[in-house]
C-alpha cells in the first residue's frame, strides 16, 4: 500500500501503539487518538496525536474536526479503542452500570467515531474501516460463557460492521471486523501466545488488502474467517 492516511483509536498502548509505530516506519501519515495525550512521548513528522474519548460524542466530533482541518482524505480508520468487563464469575455478579460503560466504549464508540469521519471517508476513494473485535463476540463460538458485557459489546460491534458494510458499498467504503488474536498486552496479559508484532503484521496485511469482497466479514489476524 502506498503512503496513506490512517486514523488509529486507542493508539497509546498495545495493538494501537504497534500500529502507529510500524505504519510510521513505512512512511504512512497517522492521526492517533487517545484519552490522555500528556504522557505520550512518541513524536514524528507524519504523526498527529489528538485527544479522543470514544465514549463521548462531543469528543469524537472534536477529534474528527481536527483531522479534517489537516487532511482532505482518510484512507483507513482503525477502531481499536476498547475495554474489558469485570470478568465476573457468574451472572449474579454482573455490574449493570459497568456493563453499560463497556457497551458504550466497545460498541457505540466505534460507531460514533466512524460517523464523525463518515463524510471524509465518503470523499476518499476506496476508503476502509477496520473494526478490532474479538472471537468472544462470535455467538457460534461461545462455549465457556461469562464475560457478559464484553461478549455482548463485540457481538454488537460485529453487527454494526455488517450493517455499515451494506451502507458503505454505495460510497466505496469497505467495513470489516478483525480478531487480533489473544495478544500479549496489558489487556491480554502475559499468558497470551501472540505478540503485538505478529498480530499487527497480520492485521495490516488484511486491512491493506481489504475491499468490497471482504467487506462485512469477520477475520482473524491470520486470515482465517470466523463464524458470526
Amino acid at each position: 500500500m502506498l503512503m496513506a492516511t490512517w486514523v488509529i483509536t486507542g493508539a497509546n498502548r498495545g495493538i494501537g501503539l504497534e500500529f502507529v509505530e510500524t505504519l510510521l516506519k513505512d512512511g504512512h501519515r497517522i492521526f492517533a487518538g487517545m484519552r490522555d495525550v500528556s504522557n505520550f512521548e512518541l513524536q514524528h513528522d507524519n504523526l498527529t496525536v489528538l485527544p479522543l474519548d470514544v465514549s463521548d460524542t462531543s469528543s469524537a466530533i472534536r477529534f474528527a474536526n481536527e483531522i479534517t482541518s489537516k487532511t482532505e482524505t482518510v484512507d483507513v480508520l482503525v477502531n481499536n479503542a476498547g475495554m474489558m468487563d469485570g470478568r465476573w464469575q457468574n451472572f449474579e455478579q454482573v455490574d449493570m452500570e459497568e456493563s453499560l460503560q463497556v457497551l458504550n466504549v466497545n460498541t457505540i464508540g466505534p460507531m460514533r467515531v466512524t460517523q464523525s469521519l463518515w463524510h471524509i471517508l465518503k470523499s476518499t476513494p476506496n476508503s476502509k474501516v477496520a473494526m478490532i473485535t474479538s472471537l468472544m463476540g462470535s455467538i457460534d463460538d461461545c462455549a465457556s460463557g461469562r464475560s457478559y458485557a464484553y461478549r455482548t459489546s463485540k457481538t454488537g460491534l460485529n453487527m454494526i460492521t455488517k450493517v455499515l458494510s451494506i451502507e458503505g458499498k454505495d460510497c466505496d467504503i469497505s467495513v470489516t471486523c478483525y480478531h487480533p488474536g489473544w495478544v500479549k498486552t496489558d489487556m491480554g496479559g502475559d499468558m497470551a501466545p501472540v505478540t503485538k508484532s505478529q498480530s499487527v503484521a497480520g492485521l495490516r496485511n488484511l486491512i491493506e488488502n481489504q475491499n468490497q469482497e471482504t467487506s462485512g466479514r469477520f477475520f482473524e489476524y491470520t486470515g482465517a474467517e470466523f463464524p458470526w
